[in-house]
């Protein structure tokens, strides 16, 4: 079982609207039904209203300035040691359940997997590595250990393997 971890910080580009951030969260529930997600985590910038969507969610609730100390905050809340960091306005994709299951029972217990944002361009279309991470699977000492938010440095720093579904755009 995973602690799924949204991070709801604004790109510096374009502001997060929350229900990008109820949309995201309701693609997870398919994973708590199916018992792949135990929990949930927000890690946002306070001032939001983020403590409403927890609340109705049910999930625990990290309001900081920087995402480096919200991930920090969300890590000490996960009760589990295996950890989904998911970018807030992506949902997962209907066969990343099945995905999951069989990568964590069959694919070695300690490798980290990285989610990539479904293709947006040709380029990604023809090459989906190239597509952005969107999401990380990890265990909790690894993703401390780096110290970062950062996506795309963490997929690299802990040799991520690639999961073939991806996560859509909800905003």
């Amino acid at each position: 079982m995973l602690t799924a971890i949204l991070l709801t910080y604004d790109a510096p580009t374009q502001p997060l609207r929350r229900d990008a951030i109820a949309r995201s969260l309701a693609s997870l529930v398919e994973a708590c039904v199916e018992g792949l997600v135990a929990d949930a985590v927000l890690a946002g910038a306070p001032g939001r209203g983020l403590d409403k969507v927890a609340d109705e969610a049910g999930c625990e609730l990290v309001e900081t300035e920087k995402m480096t100390e919200g991930l920090a905050g969300a890590l000490a809340l996960a009760r589990r040691e295996r950890v989904l960091l998911l970018t807030a306005g992506y949902a997962v994709d209907r066969g990343f359940i099945d995905e999951v299951n069989d990568a964590l029972a069959y694919g070695g217990g300690d490798r980290p997997y990285v989610l990539r944002a479904a293709p947006s361009s040709l380029v990604t279309r023809l090459v989906p590595r190239l597509a952005a991470p969107a999401g990380i699977i990890a265990r909790k000492s690894a993703l401390r250990a780096e110290a970062s938010a950062d996506l795309v440095r963490l997929a690299k720093r802990l040799r991520c393997s690639e999961l073939s579904s991806s996560a859509r755009r909800t905003f």
